[in-house]
Order: structure tokens, then sequence, then C-alpha cells
């Protein structure tokens, strides 16, 4: 049990002092996955009575418990200090006067050989100090790493063609994205690097933390999504090597292999009009078509998130059309893959666009025809976002856990309708983040 919850070496405590509180809420863990298996079991004579609803039902449950237990299978390998190829971070920055030379000084602080490290900082257009704070990060690391390049433009051209021209520039063997408010860990970059030693890994994601978590209510929300997102959802997609998005954050990349689709990347198209958003997943979806793409949950970093409604919404329908664009695109390659992982993803699919119309018929259209209070939609949501919220206790600790269900019921209930306006906005190529 205890080799369950810390099998990443997640915990902030030692397993051998595990405390009485920890034990249980580990019991409550398992008590709800009991729960909701004991409903499902009693109930399934149902499905037959409404057919859609009683599969989606078994579907999301099984979805869901399968992110926990293939997490579980989720394995670290270990580095090997021989193994040490060239690496070139690639920053691309618009208007991050604030962040960037706190971006760019970390990278001089890696534990990593210098003389192995290049910078790339692309200036995409700023309008405040970003260049400026660009060269005088540039000039004092100029002081410990080799190269340190500065590329100023004066228009903006879009995140996507900084990556690009940070990947075409590159002389190192591995290409890490760092966004211009992300910050990584000292051995960050090792535990990036080492996977790469396998052939056929092309990407990896790290592993990304929220930096201002404790600045409101609802950075702390994104810092628990966040966490679980990373350490269950990334964690069981990279079982099979089929990590989905790896995050702009923190991601590594073979140059190798990027240079063999870099130009179709770039001029992505969808419904006829250059693909401006979505560039990481997008980057990711090439990549594993031919390649691998794990998780390193111990390749630390954090980042700024929106620390108020308006930012964060825009944030999130953006994220979601690209996902809406991806999806459509991996959905024509994934079965050919492993044939679970590939299930699981079609799955996942159905789920997504099926839980708008689930929740009307739940909470709106049965109890008004039925004239029934929709207590077993109810309870088992809460069953399930309870579960992410224990998970998140027993690995973090002594932290507000409990927003995991406000988190979680938030992004479920709420943003589940910007995905039907995603797919509605397709064509609308704004950036629209601030």
């Amino acid at each position: 049990m205890k080799e369950f919850f810390n099998i990443q070496g997640i915990s902030q405590v030692n397993t051998a002092k595990i405390t009485f509180s920890g034990v249980w809420f580990q019991f409550l863990f398992i008590l709800v996955i009991y729960i909701v298996l004991l409903i499902k079991t009693t109930t399934i004579h149902s499905v037959g009575d409404e057919i859609i609803f009683g599969i989606y039902s078994v579907t999301i449950t099984t979805y869901i418990f399968s992110r926990f237990i293939l997490s579980y299978f989720h394995r670290n390998i270990p580095y090997d200090k021989n193994y040490e190829p060239t690496i070139s971070f690639v920053v691309p920055a618009k208007n991050e006067g604030d962040n960037i030379a706190k971006t760019m000084f970390r990278f001089g602080e890696v534990d990593y050989p210098m003389e192995k490290i290049e910078i790339i900082a692309i200036n995409d257009g700023s309008t405040d100090n970003t260049l400026s704070e660009m060269r005088r990060a540039a000039d004092l690391l100029g002081e410990k790493i080799k190269t340190v390049q500065v590329i100023d433009w004066k228009i903006n051209r879009g995140k996507r063609e900084g990556m690009a021209e940070g990947v075409v520039k590159a002389k190192g063997e591995i290409i890490i994205f760092i966004d211009s408010d992300s910050f990584i860990e000292k051995d960050c970059v090792r535990h990036l690097v080492k996977y790469f030693s396998i052939k056929d890994v092309g990407a990896v994601s790290g592993h990304t933390d929220v930096y201002n978590q404790n600045e409101n209510l609802l950075t702390q929300m994104q810092t628990i999504r966040y966490y679980i997102a990373f350490k269950v959802y990334k964690a069981a997609e990279s079982v099979f090597g089929m990590v989905t998005c790896c995050p702009g954050c923190c991601s590594a990349y073979r140059r190798s292999y990027l240079m063999e689709f870099i130009d179709p990347w770039l001029n992505q198209k969808f419904f006829g009009k250059k693909c401006t958003f979505g560039d990481d997943r997008s980057l990711t979806n090439y990549m594993i078509q031919k390649y691998r793409a794990v998780y390193s949950p111990e390749a630390m970093a954090q980042t700024v998130v929106p620390n108020n409604l308006r930012t964060y919404m825009k944030q999130q329908q953006r994220w979601k059309k690209s996902w809406v664009r991806e999806t459509f695109i991996a959905c024509s390659f994934i079965w050919k893959k492993n044939p679970l992982a590939a299930i699981f993803f079609y799955l996942y699919v159905f789920l997504a666009f099926a839980s708008p119309v689930v929740f009307i018929r739940a909470l709106i259209w049965h109890p008004y025809t039925q004239h029934t209070w929709p207590i077993a939609y109810l309870g088992g949501l809460f069953l399930m976002l309870l579960l992410h919220g224990l998970y998140y206790r027993i690995n973090v600790g002594r932290k507000p856990w409990a927003l995991a269900v406000v988190s979680f019921w938030f992004h479920s209930v709420i943003l589940m309708w910007q995905l039907p306006w995603a797919f509605v906005t397709m064509a609308d190529t704004k950036w629209g983040t601030r």
C-alpha cells in the first residue's frame, strides 16, 4: 500500500514514518474505490434501460480507475552520468519582462556540464523590457555558458515561429523548451535527458508545479490540478510511451527527430488557416506518430499560472481548441500504436464529447420528466472528485487537498461547456491569452 502512493518518490514524508493520519486517508481512498465498484456492480442490470448513459457511466469509471492503476506501473529510469548529450534551451518570449531573466538564470544553475549547454532566447516583438532583461541575463550567463544567443524580432511572429527558429539554430542534440514564465530545478536537465539514452524516445515531458500557488484560491485550485494531471494522467500515458502533450513549460525533444518534421509543423494548417495555437500539443502529435513520448516525474519545474478568472478562462478556451484539433488528428493514427493505449484514448474522446449531453440529461431533462433528484449522478461525480483529492492529500500532505473536489468540479461541470464552443470556433485563429 505504501509503495502505491510513493512509487514515484512524490511523498514529502518518509514512508517509514507515515502518520496515523496518512494511513487513515489511504483507507478512505480504498474505501471510495470500493464504494464506487459496489455501486456499479449492484446497478449493472440497469445499463440496458438507457444504453448510452449506462455505457457512459461504466466508461468514465473504467477510464479514471485506469489512470490511477497505470500510473502505479510507471517507472523512472536511473540516469547514467556518462550519458551527457549537448543541450539547447529554447525560450521564446513576448512581454515577459518580469520573469524572463529568472527563467534564464536557472539554466546557469543546473547540475550539468556548462560547456554542453546552449541558450537561445527569442524576443518575439515585446513592447516591455523583455529584450533588455534577456540581454542582461545573457551577459551574466556568458561568464559560465559558452553560447547564449538573444534573437530580437521587432514584430511579433508567434510562439511556434520562435520555437522553430530555436530548433533550426540550435547545435545541441537535445532541445529543451522552457516557457518564459517557468523555472527549472537544479537536477531537471539530467532527469530529462536520461530518457534519450533509449533510441526510440523522441520527447520527454518534465513535471511542472505551480509557482504562484499561494496567491489566491484560483491558483491553489490550479496547483492541485497540475499535480494530478502530471503524476496520474501523464504517468499513465507514459507507460505506453504515448504522452499526448509535452507542455511548453518544461519538455525536451531529440533535435534530429524534430528536424524530420519541423517544416510541416511550422506551416501546419487547419480549415485552410495556419495554426497559431496549440504548438506544444501539435509538436507532440507529430513526434508520437513515429517515436515515443514519455514523462519524467523527477524533472521538476515551476510555472506561473493565471491569477484571475478572465485570463484563466481564456487560457482554458485556447487549450480546448488545440485539444479538439489535435485530437481529431491523433484519432487518424493512434490506432496504429499500442492497442490498449488506443482504446483508452478513444474512450477519453467519447467521454469528453458525451459529458455535456449527460450533464443536461442528468440535471435537467431526467429530473423534469421523471420528477426525481439527480442523486446518483451527483453522488458519483462527488466520489470521483473525492478520489483525486484523497490521492493529492496522501502524496502531498497537509495542504488544501479538499480544493481538489472544487477544482475538478469546476473543470468537469463549468469548463466542459468550453469544448462545444471550441469546436464551433475552430476557424478563429486569435491567440486570446491577454
